[in-house]
């Protein structure tokens, strides 16, 4: 004998019918797991999407004196280019090093001149939202991103705490929902976070 005796072997017969049920239930079990994985990874890319467009606000803001005061003070004149904000922003999303994604706007005065203008005209917009806002709260975000990140004296957080009478972790959260807001502003609405 063999090493299988104890292995049974079972014949079932199905009838057509039965057959192509089982198939049908089969393909239909297969195609339901190969949506459910499909929708879980483009869940995941946007996510991953998402928080890229959050990072790359924060970062755009990080740097927006120096960007600004480059495109003030370049020698070389801004050349007609054929590429707009949304270009520059998107070819932001594949470059996965910070200082790379900076240098590669300071390098040149168009693209530079491009991405300030976009980011001050969103900044303005969210400064007038906000001060139409009836929420304090509103007023309190859009204080702490301009004197964190735009206004020519950087004030502390420390100091922005102590003007708004808040906390230091309240700064971070109210830093935090605004940078949301502004991605929303500078990225469009690729740049909302879907839940």
């Amino acid at each position: 004998m063999d090493g299988n005796e104890n292995a049974h072997s079972t014949l079932i017969a199905l009838s057509p019918e039965d057959l192509h049920d089982l198939l049908e239930k089969a393909a239909e079990v297969g195609a339901n797991a190969g949506i459910d994985k499909y929708v879980e990874e483009l869940k995941k890319s946007q996510k991953k999407r998402g928080d890229r467009r959050l990072h790359n606000t924060k970062l755009l803001l990080r740097n927006f004196r120096m960007l600004q005061e480059n495109a003030e003070n370049s020698v070389f004149g801004r050349t007609q280019m054929e590429e707009s904000a949304a270009d520059i922003l998107e070819s932001m999303m594949n470059i996965y090093n910070d200082v790379l994604v900076v240098e590669s706007i300071k390098n040149s005065a168009t693209r530079t001149g491009i991405i300030v203008s976009h980011v001050r005209t969103m900044l303005e917009i969210f400064e007038v939202c906000c001060e139409k806002s009836s929420n304090e709260l509103d007023k309190r975000r859009y204080d702490i991103i301009y004197g964190l990140y735009i206004s020519e004296d950087k004030i502390s957080r420390k100091e922005l705490a102590e003007k708004w009478n808040v906390s230091n972790d309240t700064t971070y959260i109210d830093e935090k929902i605004a940078l949301e807001r502004l991605s929303a502003l500078i990225f469009g609405v690729d740049g909302l976070t879907l839940q």
